[in-house]
């Protein structure tokens, strides 16, 4: 997982056609969940005997694949699932990815039985904001949980409840009924520069934490939602020499992979798979601090960029560690997945995003039930980015109570 995305925002052009999808998201008759679950069965059965390649995280892929198991309906009981589970809780919290992921699958898998373990996650990862909001790939803190102290549910700083109905055939999560209230202790490490790879994990690993009742200070908050809006790919914040710097006009503005204009010039234009992630963690933060997403101008001109630059063929840009049209596809489809539920439309402009990822997914498959199309010769990875696509793992940024 290396290099992904970066733009701020010019104004509110046209609300997007995407934004106009007023009922959220809705899975299209065309699609056929029969073979999506088929499809899912057999690369979870490639997943129980694959390798688990070392990566970018900081080490192997436990908690990818721990997350799709979650996700992908292995049992909790399943030895695979337990071995998974039993390696990641006995990691050292150290890389934002891993931390990231595990707070993804531990409020997923039950919230009130390892919220302290959730809660750990939730202290790295504040500890690991850098000044300007963005994330790197972490260090180590000594801070605890405990020496932010408990909130009650009174104090606990409670953001709007976006409007949209619940699945009534989810299965309900365990209540919160306890608030822990983190405190910074340092801020990330400025020998790492921020990128919007990590910095758009360390996002989710913030909203699996808040769903889970462990709370970050507002003001952090604040500030990685700007550090988002700063580092847009807008011309007013882009080296005037760079070339490419957004669509142009009504094409909206994207993000590349790292932080800053002169950094950012140097590695290209923005790409698919970091403005998918960055809307996505945008609408993220707007929902902890109760704004509304769809009214955010940032995510407005990513929603356009996403629009004006849509496949699910290609990782448009191209993104600079691959410069082939598909190099890391299914990190950005897993990346598309998310704006699509986070945001909660069904359209990409006029575009069907689940739809078109459906047809191409299902179509790609190998006869082994992996995934393997981005370049980097690890269908482990493909695999678990491609399930999470078809699993519509994603719950989108209404009431929390269900699964």
């Amino acid at each position: 997982m290396r290099r992904w995305l970066s733009i701020p925002i010019l104004g509110l052009l046209a609300v997007p056609s995407s934004a106009q999808d007023k009922e959220g998201f809705k899975i299209n008759p065309g699609v056929d969940q029969v073979k999506v679950e088929r499809a899912i069965a057999r690369g979870i059965e490639f997943l129980k005997t694959s390798d688990s390649p070392d990566s970018a995280i900081g080490a192997d892929s436990a908690e990818l694949k721990l997350l799709t198991f979650v996700h992908g309906g292995v049992p909790e009981a399943d030895p695979g699932f337990q071995t998974l589970l039993k390696t990641c809780l006995e990691r050292k919290p150290e890389k934002t990815y891993r931390v990231s992921l595990l707070a993804m699958c531990l409020e997923e898998i039950d919230r009130a039985k390892y919220q302290d373990q959730i809660a750990a996650c939730g202290q790295f990862l504040l500890d690991n904001v850098k000044s300007n909001g963005g994330f790197s790939y972490g260090e180590p803190t000594n801070a605890t949980p405990e020496a932010g102290g408990v909130a009650t549910k009174k104090d606990a700083f409670k953001p709007k409840k976006p409007p949209g109905p619940i699945d009534p055939n989810e299965k309900t999560k365990p209540e919160v009924t306890r608030h822990i209230a983190l405190k910074k202790s340092k801020d990330g490490p400025e020998s790492q520069r921020s990128d919007n790879s990590n910095s758009q994990y360390g996002a989710l690993g913030i909203r699996a934490c808040h769903d889970a009742g462990v709370l970050f200070p507002k003001e952090i908050i604040e500030k990685c939602r700007q550090y988002w809006v700063n580092n847009q790919r807008t011309p007013q914040n882009a080296d005037p020499k760079a070339k490419n710097v957004a669509s142009g006009g009504k094409g909206g503005f994207g993000w590349c992979y790292s932080e800053g204009d002169t950094t950012c010039s140097k590695m290209g234009p923005p790409y698919s798979s970091m403005t998918a992630g960055a809307v996505s963690a945008l609408c993220i933060y707007d929902y902890i601090l109760g704004k509304d997403w769809k009214k955010d101008k940032a995510v407005v001109e990513g929603m356009h960029w996403l629009e004006t630059n849509y496949s699910v063929t290609q990782n448009v840009g191209p993104c600079e560690i691959a410069p082939v049209p598909d190099g890391w596809l299914y990190y950005y489809l897993y990346a598309l997945e998310r704006t699509g539920l986070l945001y909660d439309t069904t359209l990409i402009g006029t575009h069907d995003w689940y739809l078109d990822g459906y047809k191409v997914l299902l179509g790609a498959q190998k006869g082994n039930g992996s995934w393997d199309a981005s370049h980097f010769i690890k269908p482990t990875w493909d695999t678990c980015f491609a399930i999470l696509f078809l699993k519509r793992s994603t719950r989108p940024l209404v009431a929390t109570t269900t699964r």
